[in-house]
């Protein structure tokens, strides 16, 4: 019997064709790259990079439990890629988590208006309001938490005042709509991809990627000699045609993220005050230049000798100034200046409500759209009216306090930042519209209506002729924009005039500090008030009277839980103290809550230069604690610089002269004398002070 092999099985093994090779090697290809990009940003998160810092950081624990809490300029920071070494800032506030019982939080949230500018913290809109406030409702806390940010457009806003829902806010006030066009993700800084919400929520995604932040932090960065301003260096385009869809576009961004914000407070059941901005309209001429298309050479030169000739004629004739530029605009109704000249005129022959149309309309043309056009203010009211948000018509309001309808330099210190009166007037509106809220926000309208007059306000908050002068140097800087001086000559010329009257008429020691305090150095850090600066002149007099005022008001235009604040609490409690004979029971409680500031700063490690512990003791030393402002002081002694020692020392003297340990004080001096060189005249009169405490001996 014979017996032979099965046959094999045929092989059901497929061939694959060319396309489904490439199809798999496509895929290895896009598994491995996805593998590589995870390993490469779990590199970049691992070396720190990703992600976005917070606006509002949790930074310590108080004495009494609560998680002390402060914004920070990094989180704003992050919004400004393209320019992140000179980025928008905010006024660093702090607050208590949980909040305290009664209190009344309110968040302010927007541009550089929204913050105040040009004037400090303690003179701006949010600071009359919280003052306000605390006038309508005497029984309870209020805090008005201000995170407006310098050239932000609308959805930075957004992103900051969502962070600080997390913080138990009962009020957020939006007063935004001035950056859409070239603030940090307008329309025109982002150039294309700035003109739709989903991109621009794109590209804040993406750019949270760490390899994103990777590539950007070792690229070149922003050039910090640059000697433009922040909005002008963020400027894309520097000409935006009346007719541009992107003026469309701007409008359209406002309109979805302000009412992104309104439905994000409403899920917290948060209330919302929505505040279209008002903008100078009567007092500047369009920032622009633009030459219409559509007009031919030789016509274009003809607009220009009409508007030469109407610009030329308004003072003397203004009716045949107007009959020039209704000539201008039969060639080109698009022209900006053509209807600014015309609401001159018009106002000029008496014609103030066809003026203030004028005015409007030229706004609404600015080839710089550095005022929000009425499309935009438009946008806000709608994104207000179609939700739960209560709106507060900024606009129509400073029109209707306005000569003629017209807003001019009444209100505004610029094109869109408000005058002091101006600051107090968005305050005042703002309580007369919590008439329209309910529970705990409500405002009686009756209690608005007997509210103080604004300057009493001015007065009680510590507005002084130096604050004037800061905030016209800051419209003399501004007035130095080249397309500014270009377009609005008289705008420099106005500031300077006022800055200079203002030196003028200060004594000289004041006047000094005026021209010391433009100088960066004199700063070193954040901008130091210019009140604080004046005082210590005043104060180096003995002229106590007139340096309290200024020392208080300084001490509140300077950030919480900070050297400059304890500094200036100190000061204002010394010149009190040398007027009064000694410190009333309000003014200890002052020292005290600066002796609570100051040793939280030094527990934390946040003093470098021993200045926290030279004012906290000295502070120390005026409630009588004298034992544990010793001990404060000797802590800082070696951190501080040679004439910080010095100062420190006599304190130290004076501290030991109090509990009458005179050999500990005479050994401090006694090395002063041998050690310090130049500051021996003062080691001496530490001397004259110890002998005449025992008695002259």
């Amino acid at each position: 019997m014979c017996s032979s092999d099965p046959p094999k099985p045929r092989s059901t093994r497929r061939r694959l064709g060319p396309w489904q090779k490439r199809l798999i090697l496509l895929a290895f290809s896009l598994v491995v790259s996805a593998l590589v990009l995870v390993a490469t940003e779990g590199a970049c998160r691992l070396a720190g990079y990703g992600g976005y810092p917070t606006t509002f950081q949790k930074v310590g624990t108080l004495d009494n439990g609560a998680t002390l809490v402060m914004t920070q300029h990094a989180g704003p920071g992050s919004y400004f890629f393209a320019s992140r070494s000179r980025a928008g800032s905010l006024d660093v506030a702090a607050l208590q988590m949980p909040k305290p019982t009664g209190t009344i939080r309110i968040v302010l949230a927007g541009g550089s208006a929204a913050k105040g500018s040009p004037w400090s913290r303690h003179l701006a809109a949010s600071a009359f309001l919280e003052a306000m406030l605390k006038d309508c409702w005497p029984d309870k806390r209020v805090e008005v938490i201000n995170i407006g940010t310098t050239a932000i457009a609308s959805f930075p806003v957004l992103g900051m005042a969502s962070e600080s829902l997390r913080y138990d806010p009962d009020l957020v006030i939006a007063y935004l709509g001035n950056n859409e066009f070239y603030g940090a993700y307008g329309v025109a800084s982002l150039h294309s991809v700035g003109r739709s919400p989903a991109m621009i929520r794109f590209i804040r995604a993406a750019r949270s990627l760490g390899i994103a932040q990777f590539i950007d932090a070792h690229r070149k960065g922003f050039d910090t000699s640059d000697p433009r301003t922040l909005m002008e260096a963020m400027v894309g385009r520097a000409s935006i045609a009346p007719d541009d869809p992107i003026r469309a576009d701007a409008a359209r961004n406002l309109e979805t993220f302000v009412g992104d914000l309104i439905d994000r407070c409403s899920s917290r059941d948060v209330a919302v005050i929505v505040c279209p901005p008002p903008c100078n309209e009567r007092a500047l001429a369009p920032l622009g230049t633009w030459t219409d298309p559509a007009l031919s050479s030789e016509q274009q030169t003809n607009l220009q000798s009409l508007l030469a000739r109407a610009e030329a004629a308004l003072s003397a004739d203004p009716a045949s100034a107007l009959a020039s530029v209704d000539e201008a605009l039969q060639l080109s109704t698009k022209c900006a200046l053509a209807h600014y000249l015309r609401g001159r005129a018009l106002e000029s022959l008496g014609r103030t409500e066809a003026a203030a149309e004028a005015y409007r309309a030229a706004v609404d043309r600015d080839p710089m759209p550095w005022r929000p056009p009425t499309r935009s203010v438009d946008a806000v009211r709608r994104a207000a009216k179609s939700s739960a948000a209560v709106l507060c018509d900024l606009p129509a309001i400073f029109r209707a306090e306005s000569p003629g309808g017209a807003v001019g330099w009444e209100l505004m210190a610029d094109h869109v930042h408000p005058s002091l009166q101006g600051q107090a007037l968005i305050a005042r509106s703002i309580v007369s519209a919590m008439a329209a809220l309910s529970g705990p926000l409500h405002v009686a309208p009756e209690s608005a209506a007997v509210l103080p007059a604004w300057t009493a306000y001015a007065e009680r908050l510590g507005a002084s002729v130096y604050d004037e002068y800061a905030a016209a140097h800051a419209m003399r800087t501004l007035g130095k924009i080249p397309f500014f001086m270009e377009s609005n000559p008289g705008f420099l010329e106005r500031f300077d005039n006022r800055c200079r009257e203002i030196e003028a008429s200060a004594p000289p020691n004041v006047a000094a500090q005026l021209l010391a305090w433009q100088d960066p150095a004199s700063h070193k850090g954040d901008w130091r008030p210019v009140d604080g600066l004046v005082a210590q002149a005043l104060f180096g007099q003995g002229e106590y009277a007139q340096a309290e005022p200024l020392f208080d008001a300084a001490r509140r235009a300077v950030a919480p839980y900070g050297s400059w604040e304890l500094q200036y609490t100190a000061f204002t409690l010394y010149c009190r103290g040398s007027l009064q004979g000694r410190l009333t029971e309000q003014d200890l409680a002052l020292a005290q809550g600066a002796v609570e500031r100051g040793l939280l700063l030094i527990r934390n490690g946040w003093s470098s230069n021993g200045s926290a512990e030279r004012y906290t003791g000295e502070m120390l030393a005026m409630l009588g604690e004298h034992a544990q402002a010793i001990e404060v002081l000797r802590a800082g002694r070696n951190a501080a610089p040679e004439e910080g020692r010095v100062a420190i020392d006599g304190d130290l003297v004076d501290a030991y002269v109090a509990i009458r340990q005179f050999d500990a004080a005479q050994s401090i001096i006694n090395t002063g004398l041998q050690t310090s060189g130049r500051y021996a005249p003062y080691y001496a009169r530490m001397a004259e002070r110890v002998r005449a405490a025992q008695g002259g001996r």
